[in-house]
């Protein structure tokens, strides 16, 4: 089964500008990443986090909201490591 990842703003709702279904982690944090590289957001708007699809159709919070301060990596186990911290 693949997994289905959406990123989610401060208030742990769907993100406004960047609500999409992504089938990858590495994905979802690229979206967000160059999103703000693009639009240099305010700091509340910089608290992104990652919902994850469980098997039952629900959301789960998979990172919770908070800046992305570092690149993405590579590959897709340093990216889950890296965030699930």
């Amino acid at each position: 089964m693949q997994r289905a990842y959406r990123l989610i703003d401060a208030c742990f709702e769907p993100h406004r500008q960047l609500d999409d279904c992504y089938a990858s982690l590495d994905d979802a944090i690229g979206d967000a990443v160059a999103w703000l590289e693009h639009t240099g957001s305010e700091p509340q708007q910089q608290l992104i986090g990652v919902e994850v699809c469980a098997a039952n159709g629900d959301w789960r919070t998979y990172r919770l909201p908070m800046p992305l301060l570092c690149p993405l990596p590579h590959e897709s186990n340093q990216a889950a490591s890296l965030l699930v911290q």
